[in-house]
């Protein structure tokens, strides 16, 4: 058991603060859904299934968070892992600049993109977490990532420039 918290925690967590926003409540409901995933871990039929089944328990959890605060969703794409004392204001600028396109974006295209891009999931994976078909988050990721050009519009030379 301690095997499937070290290789998932990073994934976990990750989603859940790009949902919530917040570092703490974001530790909390990971081990939320830790222990969700314990309690039902025989549900899992098929191993290789298991990162999409937890990806979907830490949605459910962050979702009932979420309604029980009665609080409006925000997702960070701000990283995680930055490195310590990051001086580049560019880089800096960049994050900002895209964390502000994607929290103008719907939930479901925030998670979506998440999830692909910055989680690494398959498609097949995005497509079990979201409970939708393969084509489906094919076309969906389509329409995401052109919503979120529209948001970056006026920002390409800032978004391009050599650093």
């Amino acid at each position: 058991m301690t095997k499937l918290i070290t290789l998932n925690k990073g994934l976990i967590f990750t989603v859940i603060f790009r949902m919530t926003n917040d570092y703490d409540i974001s530790q909390d409901l990971t081990q939320d859904t830790f222990i969700k995933v314990f309690v039902n871990i025989r549900k899992v039929k098929n191993a290789k299934h298991f990162r999409a089944w937890i990806c979907v328990i830490a949605r459910n959890i962050v979702r009932s968070y979420f309604r029980r605060a009665k609080r409006s969703q925000t997702v960070s794409l701000e990283e995680i892992k930055e490195p310590a004392g990051q001086s580049n204001i560019e880089t800096t600028k960049k994050s900002m600049i895209i964390q502000d396109a994607l929290n103008r974006l719907s939930e479901r295209d925030r998670m979506l993109l998440t999830l692909a891009y910055y989680q690494g999931l398959s498609l097949t994976e995005v497509a079990e977490v979201m409970r939708v078909s393969n084509n489906n988050v094919k076309v969906c990721l389509y329409r995401a990532r052109k919503r979120l050009r529209k948001e970056l519009e006026g920002y390409e030379h800032e978004l391009l420039s050599a650093y």
